[in-house]
């Protein structure tokens, strides 16, 4: 038996946990109105990327990979001599990432391929990949495995702010939050992922020192009864506050691992400019 772990481009891995347990990325992608496509795989400037979002009249649109390139890649494993493939997956209630593995997999015979809705995104998507892949070191089964990651599912959490709800109402990613557009007004939208993958609103405060401070309070609220745990500041184009917000949260709870992070253009066509997201993953996972 040998087995491989696949994620999509939205786990956002370091390329040098990518080379270190060989990874293979399915990529998502990003298309402006006016043609201009951004693929999550290519070399390019976040800077760029913001920059046409801000200049541009509609919200990105995003996609999903091909199911041809699932299946290139499950095809590709499978001639190294892989019997088995556990594929990490963006939340079924954000994308098709999932379904479209899926489907892939049922389309490839010599290989099994065992997919995974891991009903978050970013790194604790990745943290997900990442386990995954020390599992397989440890000499585990993939039915050990999957069965390990589900578990897990159950204890992991994000929180997230955004300065308006325009990305997210226009892209359909955000569930119950009609009574909040028109009267949010300068307010900082404080939302959440729920068990089923799909993003809800959570608050609403005035300033966002507010908003991350609501962040912090919920995080450690839901992780202080978990044994080991990651947190995961997870950030966008604001750079300087993120990582300002990490150092505060390491003065203030050095005993729990914090690290810091970022998303790229799927995500951050959904949050849009000044999205910040703070996850966790109950396992300690250095990405550094």
């Amino acid at each position: 038996m040998k087995i491989a772990v696949m994620t999509d481009s939205t786990s956002y891995l370091p390329q040098l946990i990518i080379d270190k347990y060989n990874i293979p990325v399915a990529s998502l992608s990003v298309t402006f109105d006016d043609g201009v496509n951004f693929t999550e795989s290519d070399d390019f400037s976040i800077d760029d990327f913001y920059k046409k979002m801000a200049s541009s009249k509609t919200i990105p649109t995003t996609s999903q990979p091909a199911i041809g390139e699932w299946i290139e890649n499950y095809e590709k494993l499978r001639d190294q001599g892989y019997t088995d493939i556990i594929v990490i997956n963006l939340s079924s209630g954000i994308s098709g990432s999932y379904p479209s593995a899926t489907q892939a997999g049922e389309m490839v015979e010599g290989v099994n391929v065992h997919t995974f809705d891991t009903r978050l995104a970013a790194m604790i998507e990745g943290s997900f990949a990442i386990y995954a892949s020390q599992l397989i070191e440890q000499g585990r089964t993939p039915d050990d495995i999957i069965h390990e990651l589900t578990e897990i599912r159950e204890q992991i959490g994000a929180h997230l702010i955004v300065d308006d709800l325009k990305n997210l109402q226009k892209s359909g990613r955000i569930t119950g939050a009609q009574a909040w557009v028109g009267t949010l007004l300068k307010m900082k939208p404080v939302l959440y992922f729920e068990k089923d993958g799909k993003i809800y609103p959570k608050e609403k405060v005035r300033t966002k020192k507010r908003a991350l401070k609501s962040l912090e309070i919920n995080i450690f609220e839901e992780i202080e009864d978990l044994e080991e745990v990651t947190v995961f500041v997870i950030n966008g184009d604001k750079t300087e506050d993120g990582k300002s917000f990490v150092k505060q949260l390491e003065e203030e709870h050095p005993n729990v691992l914090i690290q810091y992070c970022e998303f790229g253009p799927v995500i951050a066509s959904h949050l849009g400019s000044g999205g910040l997201g703070l996850g966790y993953f109950p396992r300690k996972i250095d990405i550094n």
